[in-house]
């Protein structure tokens, strides 16, 4: 049995995140924790992992048990073998330049024999879906492909309790569902998300939230979509992509190493909302790459209102959210990061409550579903014509979501979501495309 008592966590110089957290973990009884961002999901798996204390100056009371054992007294090494964590942002996550060696690692931390790694290592590679990928360079795997990867690493690990940071995430619903199945056979199962994914109904039997920084049973809420209407009159822009093909090379892959994408055809017209979906690694990021000019095409043709355009002049007329947000995050601040964009302070102190941002804050100190909103903040204030969600779902609430869609609609934008949430896609409204093997329809 696992115990967490009285559990107190925040950091130094901080006002507590949380305080007297109490929870009993029963084996094969997975536990959820639902909450919107910065509430503390994250900061509580590095409590209990231990990082939070030796990384990232973090104040940690309490009690944590496995059965008798005293958890909180054992350095992060020892702690490993009893609990460990996917990690919500996979660029982070990812350490080793093959996806071999980002799975192996951990096996031979646990001092196995080399016949018992490579057997391990070859089946977390076919569970995965990574046994094509074992050569291939771990910064050219696609947001999904690298959350795969975290979780195949998180089985080396083999720990008692599997924490899942938002590991839905970046996953397709077919993978969604195989995640399910794979709990289903963990010991001891913590779950922390955002938002009540559809495929998590009947398989947590005990849900929770953090609310008023303490932990109590989550109150489920009925989520109602309303995609905002096509905006009437204003500014009106078109973007269309005709006979476009791309091709990039996985340079580490032995076998089917030239990925190709063809457009034949397709207009997003601004005011209007689009859905784009596909499994894992069908290239919707790339896509949004090549739309929003962070690369060119080889051939076919991209205009702005009937205008061909190149990659330059797409990057000042198509914003791109990307999927992990700090990638797009560098001044210290959240006030910097707006100031850097905005006309004047009002604007600023304006956008910062639309999104449900403090100025003060610290981007890097920004639980992920934050950084999505700052992310978010900085285009709503460049106002292209324009933009793409990447993902932008993931580690937001479903509120979030459909708020920051309608914001940039009420600004004439014709936005893009790239998204795997069935409930986003059975309400959907406007027009939606499937990927597949680098093909859209």
């Amino acid at each position: 049995m696992i115990r967490i008592e009285n559990l107190s966590v925040g950091y130094e110089g901080e006002e507590k995140l949380f305080s007297s957290l109490c929870l009993t973990m029963e084996r094969k009884r997975p536990v959820l924790i639902l909450s919107d961002p910065g509430c503390g999901k994250t900061s509580l798996a590095k409590a209990l992992c231990g990082v939070g204390t030796r990384f990232y100056s973090m104040n940690v009371e309490g009690s944590f048990s496995y059965d008798s054992l005293d958890l909180l007294s054992l350095g992060v090494p020892e702690r490993r073998s009893y609990v460990a964590r996917s990690i919500q942002n996979v660029d982070e996550a990812v350490l080793f330049p093959t996806v071999s060696d980002e799975v192996a690692f951990p096996l031979e931390q646990r001092m196995l024999g080399r016949d018992v790694i490579e057997k391990e290592l070859s089946s977390l590679l076919e569970r995965y879906d990574l046994v094509r990928y074992h050569d291939a360079d771990t910064s050219e795997l696609s947001g999904g492909e690298k959350r795969r990867l975290n979780l195949a690493a998180l089985d080396a690990v083999a720990p008692r309790l599997f924490i899942y940071d938002e590991a839905f995430d970046d996953l397709s619903s077919s993978w969604r569902k195989r995640l399910l199945s794979i709990m289903r056979e963990k010991e001891y199962v913590l779950t922390l998300g955002s938002h009540y994914l559809k495929e998590y109904d009947g398989f947590f039997e005990e849900v929770y939230e953090i609310r008023d920084k303490k932990l109590v049973p989550y109150e489920k809420k009925e989520v109602f979509f309303s995609f905002p209407s096509p905006l009437e009159g204003g500014r009106h822009h078109a973007l269309s992509i005709e006979n476009v093909i791309y091709s990039q090379t996985h340079k580490a892959m032995k076998e089917d190493n030239v990925f190709t994408l063809r457009v034949s055809s397709m207009t997003i017209e601004s005011g209007m909302a689009y859905l784009l979906e596909g499994e894992n690694g069908a290239g919707k990021s790339t896509f949004a790459r090549l739309l929003t000019g962070l690369v060119d095409a080889d051939g076919g043709v991209i205009s702005f209102d009937s205008v061909p355009i190149k990659a330059r002049e797409r990057r000042r007329c198509v914003s791109y959210l990307f999927q992990n947000p700090f990638n797009q995050l560098y001044l210290p601040r959240v006030e910097d990061e707006l100031m850097s964009v905005a006309k004047d302070r009002r604007e600023v102190e304006r956008t910062a409550s639309l999104f449900s941002l403090e100025l003060d804050d610290y981007t890097q100190e920004l639980s992920y579903g934050k950084a999505k909103m700052l992310q978010a903040a900085i285009y709503y204030i460049l106002d292209r014509p324009f933009v793409v969600f990447d993902e932008v779902d993931s580690a937001i609430s479903y509120q979030d979501t459909m708020k920051m869609l309608s914001l940039f609609m009420e600004k004439g934008a014709g936005v893009l979501m790239i998204s795997h949430d069935e409930r986003i896609k059975s309400a959907f409204k406007g027009k939606a495309y499937h990927m597949q093997g680098g093909l859209i329809r």
